[in-house]
C-alpha cells in the first residue's frame, strides 16, 4: 500500500515475515534512535506542551507529563534530564523563536518599509492565530508568569528576532532597532496575553482583520515619529547652515561698510 500522493511508504510496503529477510539471516540493527522511540518522544512533547499551555510551567510536573502522555515516568527521564529540558524541546518542536520573521524576502523590503509596524504585527500574530504554533507560544507566556528564569531565555529570543527584523526593514534607524523592538513587542505582549492567553472578551473573538485595523496605527506611530525627528534634524541642519551663511554675509557687509567709512574719514 502506498502513502498519500502515490509515494511508497517504506514501512507499510516492506515485505513482512522471516521469508522476507531470508532464512538463517539475523536482521541487522541500524544506528540511531529506533522509530518507536522517536514516536514516543513526540508523544511526550505533545502532552507536555498541552500541560504547559494550560497549567503553566510551575503547575506542570514530570509525573503529570507522563500521565498525560500515557507512558511510564521513568521514560520521561530517559529522554529528558529535567522539566526545563522538556519545556524547551516542546516549544522548539513547534516554533523557532529566533526565526519568527524569516519569511521576509528581500524583494518585499521596499513595500514592507512603508508600513513596518503593520507587517511585524501581522507576521507575529499569525503564529498565535495558527492552531499548530499557538500552544507553544501560550506555554512560553504562561511560563513568564511563574518562572522568570525559563521565560527570560525565550523573551530574549523574541526581542532579538524583532530587533533583527526591524534593522532589515528600516536600516536608516538601525541604532533605534532595540528601542523599536521593545516598544512593539511590549504592545504585542499585552495584546496576546489578553486575546490568546487569558482570552478576555470581546478581544478574544474579535475578527483578525478588524483587530489589525485597530492595532496598526498605534504601532506605526513609533516609526512615523522617528521619520519626523529625522526630518526635523535635517531641517535644523539646513537652517543652521543658512543662519551661519547669513551671519558671515552680514559680517562681510559690515566689514565692507567699515572699510568704506574709514576711507571716507
Amino acid at each position: 500500500m502506498s502513502s498519500e500522493g502515490g509515494i511508497p511508504d517504506p514501512h507499510r510496503d516492506a515485505p513482512r515475515g522471516r521469508g522476507a529477510r531470508g532464512r538463517g539471516r539475523r536482521p541487522t540493527r541500524g544506528g540511531g534512535r529506533r522509530p518507536g522511540q522517536s514516536d514516543t518522544r513526540e508523544q511526550i512533547l505533545g502532552a507536555a506542551l498541552e500541560l504547559f499551555a494550560t497549567k503553566g510551567y510551575s503547575g506542570t510536573t514530570m509525573r503529570g507529563i507522563a500521565k498525560q502522555a500515557g507512558v511510564d515516568p521513568a521514560l520521561i527521564h530517559h529522554f529528558f534530564s529535567n522539566k526545563e529540558g522538556v519545556f524547551q524541546d516542546a516549544v522548539a518542536a513547534r516554533v523557532d523563536m529566533a526565526a519568527l520573521f524569516d519569511s521576509l524576502d528581500e524583494e518585499d523590503l521596499d513595500s514592507v518599509a512603508k508600513r513596518p509596524g503593520a507587517w511585524v504585527a501581522r507576521t507575529f500574530l499569525s503564529y498565535w492565530e495558527d492552531a499548530a504554533t499557538r500552544p507553544a507560544l501560550v506555554a512560553v507566556y504562561r511560563a513568564g508568569l511563574s518562572d522568570e528564569a525559563v521565560a527570560h531565555v525565550f523573551r530574549e529570543r523574541i526581542e532579538d528576532a524583532f530587533a533583527t527584523c526591524l534593522r532589515r526593514i528600516v536600516p536608516q534607524h538601525a541604532d533605534r532597532a532595540p528601542a523599536f523592538a521593545s516598544l512593539v513587542s511590549a504592545q504585542l505582549a499585552g495584546l496576546v496575553m489578553l486575546r490568546y492567553v487569558l482570552q478576555v472578551e470581546p478581544l478574544a473573538s474579535l475578527d483578525f482583520d478588524e483587530l489589525m485595523d485597530w492595532l496598526t496605527p498605534s504601532l506605526e506611530v513609533h516609526f512615523d515619529r522617528a521619520a519626523q525627528e529625522d526630518g526635523a534634524d535635517a531641517a535644523d541642519g539646513v537652517d543652521g547652515a543658512d543662519r551661519a551663511d547669513g551671519v558671515d554675509g552680514a559680517d562681510g557687509v559690515d566689514g565692507a561698510d567699515g572699510a568704506d567709512g574709514t576711507e571716507e574719514d
